[in-house]
């Protein structure tokens, strides 16, 4: 393993010119998501291949001594999110020894919530993935928008938190599935210039419906690699005029139904979908 971690870091130092990446360790003792989040944000502030990421998930009192052995022979610096007290001490001990810069994402944090609260926190792993009457809510919603996505199950349409309506290539689908995956019930429906939208979209609520539109430049683009890909020849599909036309033509029945509208040409994924939860009051 100590092998295939070099041989990682190598690979990656190829890109740098020259100059290797700093190793970043990352240790979580659950899934590893408040340290990746965490980091995916902060990361972007440096060049691409700055750091080497190397993910650590799941590891316990069992197994930390052996992580510690691939990191400290790998080198670099560690960032960890772990929250039992004794793995806490043995990942700063090691990283003293061998002289590793360690920062602890929970420390600042956990600090702050007990100053605010006056109550000390209690170190739980498996509070954080608790099967309780909200994971079970947000699973009903991932099953819900998966079984509704691009205009399936219209007959049920009706019991969505937010429904996201748009012409081909808008990035309905992944949204509806990062929505779902927040506790939405959500539902997708493509629209399309020579097609009249579903009578149960049209019914919908319109504080429900949430529109999405795209430069038409930009989608042209999308489209067009799409056409490449699935040898469509022939088809408007990716014809920027056809194009232009079916956005006009989804922003004016926006408009008509009084739905509220993203334009996601520069927005990611998580930009969006966060936007729409704003929207929404959550």
């Amino acid at each position: 393993m100590a092998k295939s971690i070099d041989r990682k870091i190598k690979k990656s130092g190829a890109k740098l010119k020259g100059k290797r990446p700093v190793v970043l360790h990352v240790i979580s003792d659950s899934t590893g998501n408040l340290a990746s989040h965490a980091l995916a944000a902060m990361l972007t502030q440096f060049p691409p291949d700055t750091f080497q990421v190397m993910n650590l998930n799941f590891v316990s009192l069992a197994n930390i001594d052996e992580h510690l052995r691939l990191v400290v022979f790998a080198g670099g610096a560690v960032v960890h999110a772990v929250v039992d007290p004794e793995l806490k001490a043995r990942i700063k001990r090691a990283c003293v020894d061998s002289r590793m810069a360690c920062h602890d994402l929970t420390i600042g944090f956990a600090r702050f919530l007990t100053d605010a609260s006056g109550i000390e926190p209690r170190p739980s792993v498996r509070a954080l993935h608790e099967v309780t009457e909200a994971y079970h809510r947000r699973i009903a919603a991932i099953e819900f928008t998966l079984d509704h996505d691009d205009g399936l199950g219209l007959s049920t349409l009706h019991l969505a938190d937010v429904v996201l309506a748009g012409v081909s290539r808008t990035s309905k689908s992944p949204t509806s599935i990062y929505l779902g995956q927040h506790g939405f019930r959500t539902g997708n429906v493509a629209l399309a210039i020579e097609v009249e939208p579903p009578v149960e979209l049209l019914a919908m609520p319109k504080e429900k419906v949430i529109g999405l539109f795209i430069d038409p430049l930009r989608l042209a683009d999308i489209r067009g690699t799409r056409e490449r890909d699935w040898s469509l020849h022939g088809s408007t599909y990716g014809d920027l005029s056809h194009i232009k036309r079916e956005v006009t033509w989804s922003k004016r029945l926006f408009a008509q139904q009084g739905w509220r509208t993203i334009d996601i040409t520069r927005s990611a994924i998580e930009e969006t979908a966060h936007r729409i939860m704003s929207m929404l009051g959550k």
